[in-house]
C-alpha cells in the first residue's frame, strides 16, 4: 500500500507547504483547488481547435475544407510535439532563464518527488493549448494555396515562435514582463503573434489565383453554417481560455474570475451589436454573415489582454472598437490586395493589438492583485506609464512575427515548396494533396439513385435517358466533363423526367 503523503512531507506537492522558503515561478504557484480548475478549464480550451478548424473550412471553398481541418490536426499534434519537446522548457524552463529566453523541464518529464510536480503540469497542460491556437490562427493567411508537407514544418517550428513570446510576457524575467506589459489571457503571444504571422504568410505567398478580378468582393464561404457553429463553440471556450487566466481561485482570485467571464461576455456583445449595425449599413440594408462572424471573434479578441481589469462600460465599448476595427481592416486589406483568407490578421492582429493598447486606456487596478503592478489606464488617472508598457508588448510582437515568420518560410521553401503550383490550387488541396474528390464522391453516392425510377409526390417520376449530359464539378464549379467519367462503365446516366401520363416531358438532366 502506497504511504500515506503526510508520513514523507519531502514529496508533498501542494505548494501551500513551500511557498514560504522555496522561490516558485508565479505559472506554477497554484494549490490543489486552483490546478484542478485550470485543468478542467484547458481541457474547454482544447475544443477551441473544434471550433477554429470548423471556421476556418467553413470560410473557405470546398475543394480545401479537408485541408484545412488537416492543417488544425496538425498544430495540435505536431505543433504539441515541439512544445513539449522544446517549447515549454523555452518559455518556462526553471535550470536557468534570462530576459530572453528560459531553460530547463525540456519533455516535461517532471520527477514525482518534484515539490512542483502538479503545478509544472498543470502549467503544461494550460499552455500547450494557447501555442496550438496561435499556430492555427496564423494559418489563416496561407489557406487554400499552402503545400500541407511544409506545413507540417512550419506547424513544428512556429510553436518554438510562440513560447519565446510567451515567455517573453509570463516569465517573471523575460523582458516584457520587466517592463510591466500586461497581458492576462494572450492578446500578444497568442492572438496578435498569430495574426501578424497569418499577415507576413499572406504577403510571402501573394493573392490566391483570380482572388482580385472582380473587384474586391470577397468570394462566397464554402460552408456559412459550419463556420457559424465553429464561431459558437469559440464563444464557449472562450469563456474558459480568460477566466482560467486568472490562473486559479485561491487567494482571492475567485472574484476575477467571474468577473473575466462577464467582461468576456460584454466585450462580444459589444462586437456584435456593432458588427451587425455596421455590416447593414455598408451594405444597403443587407447583413453579411463573413463580416458579423468576424466582427464578434475581434471584440473576443479585444477583450482577452485585460479581461477582467475592465468595468463594464469599457468592456463593451472595447469589444466595439476592435470589431469595427477589424471590419475596417478587413477593407483596407482588399484595397492593398493582400489576400489573407480568413481575415485572420485582422480579427486576432488588428484585435490582439487593439486589446493590448486598450489596458492601457481602461485598465483598473485591482488592488489586491499585483497584475497591473498599481497602475491604471490612462483614462482613469493612470497617467501613460502603464500605457508605454503595453505599446512596448505590441511594436515588439509584431517586429517578431514579421521577421521570423518570412525568414521561416523562405528556409523552408529551400527544401519544400511552400506554395501549391497554380494546377495543384485550381484543382483543390482536397484533392492534389489528400486525394478527396470531392466530385466523384458525390456522383457516387448518386449513383444508385439512377438506376431505377424515383417516384416525387408530384406525379413526377424520374427515369434514364438515352441521351448524354455534361456536367460540372459539384463541388467547386471549376472542371467541366462528360459525367460519364464518373463510372467505370461508360454508360451516359443523365435524367429525363415524365408525368405519369407520359404527355409532358421534362428535362432534368445535371448541368
Amino acid at each position: 500500500m502506497a504511504a500515506n503523503v503526510t508520513d514523507r512531507p519531502e514529496i508533498f506537492i501542494d505548494s501551500m507547504t513551500i511557498r514560504s522558503s522555496v522561490f516558485i515561478p508565479a505559472q506554477f504557484d497554484v494549490t490543489i483547488a486552483d490546478a484542478g480548475y485550470i485543468t478542467i478549464n484547458s481541457l474547454i480550451l482544447i475544443t477551441m481547435q473544434t471550433g477554429f478548424a470548423l471556421v476556418n473550412s467553413g470560410s473557405i471553398s470546398v475543394r480545401n475544407s479537408v485541408n484545412m481541418m488537416m492543417k488544425n490536426t496538425v498544430d495540435t499534434a505536431i505543433g504539441g510535439f515541439a512544445f513539449w519537446l522544446l517549447g515549454f522548457g523555452l518559455a518556462y524552463g526553471r535550470k536557468y532563464g534570462n530576459a530572453f529566453f528560459g531553460w530547463g523541464d525540456f519533455f516535461v518529464d517532471v520527477s514525482v518527488t518534484d515539490p512542483l510536480l502538479g503545478g509544472v503540469m498543470t502549467a503544461f497542460m494550460y499552455e500547450i493549448s494557447f501555442s496550438s491556437s496561435s499556430t492555427t490562427i496564423a494559418s489563416g493567411g496561407m489557406a487554400e494555396r499552402f503545400n500541407f508537407r511544409a506545413y507540417c514544418l512550419y506547424a513544428f517550428f512556429n510553436s518554438l515562435l510562440y513560447a519565446l513570446a510567451a515567455g517573453w510576457v509570463w516569465r517573471e524575467t523575460g523582458f516584457l514582463a520587466v517592463l510591466g506589459a500586461v497581458d492576462i489571457a494572450g492578446a500578444g503571444p497568442v492572438h496578435m503573434l498569430g495574426g501578424v504571422c497569418s499577415f507576413a504568410a499572406a504577403t510571402f505567398l501573394g493573392p490566391r489565383i483570380g482572388r482580385f478580378d472582380n473587384g474586391h468582393h470577397h468570394p462566397p464561404m464554402g460552408n456559412t453554417v459550419i463556420a457559424f457553429l465553429g464561431l459558437f463553440i469559440l464563444w464557449w471556450a472562450w469563456l474558459a481560455f480568460n477566466t482560467a487566466s486568472s490562473y486559479g481561485l485561491s487567494r482571492g482570485r475567485w472574484g476575477f474570475t467571474i468577473r473575466a467571464a462577464v467582461m468576456t461576455m460584454l466585450g462580444s456583445m459589444g462586437g456584435g451589436v456593432l458588427a451587425c449595425a455596421f455590416s447593414i449599413f455598408d451594405n444597403k440594408g443587407k447583413a453579411y454573415p463573413f463580416q458579423i462572424m468576424n466582427g464578434v471573434l475581434a471584440s473576443l479578441v479585444s477583450v482577452t489582454g485585460g479581461c477582467y481589469l475592465y468595468d463594464s462600460w469599457s468592456a463593451v465599448l472595447t469589444g466595439a472598437i476592435g470589431s469595427l476595427l477589424c471590419l475596417l481592416s478587413m477593407k483596407l486589406m482588399d484595397k492593398f490586395k493582400i489576400d489573407d483568407p480568413l481575415y485572420a490578421c485582422t480579427v486576432h492582429g488588428v484585435g490582439g493589438a487593439w486589446g493590448l493598447i486598450s489596458i492601457g486606456l481602461f485598465a483598473v487596478d485591482p488592488i489586491s492583485q499585483p497584475t497591473t503592478g498599481g497602475r491604471s489606464g490612462l483614462f482613469l488617472g493612470g497617467g501613460f506609464d502603464l500605457l508605454k508598457s503595453q505599446m512596448a508588448e505590441a511594436g515588439t510582437i509584431l517586429v517578431w512575427g514579421l521577421l521570423t515568420t518570412w525568414a521561416l518560410l523562405w528556409i523552408i521553401n529551400q527544401f519544400v515548396r511552400v506554395k501549391l503550383t497554380p494546377e495543384e490550387e485550381a484543382l483543390g488541396a482536397d484533392y492534389v494533396e489528400h486525394e478527396v474528390d470531392h466530385a466523384r464522391n458525390a456522383l457516387e453516392e448518386m449513383k444508385p439513385l439512377w438506376s431505377r425510377e424515383v417516384e416525387l409526390s408530384d406525379g413526377l417520376h424520374y427515369r434514364l435517358s438515352s441521351s448524354v449530359a455534361s456536367t460540372r464539378d459539384l463541388s467547386s464549379g471549376m472542371y467541366k466533363g462528360n459525367i460519364n467519367a464518373a463510372f467505370t462503365d461508360g454508360n451516359g446516366v443523365p435524367f429525363g423526367a415524365s408525368a405519369k401520363n407520359d404527355q409532358t416531358q421534362v428535362n432534368c438532366g445535371v448541368n
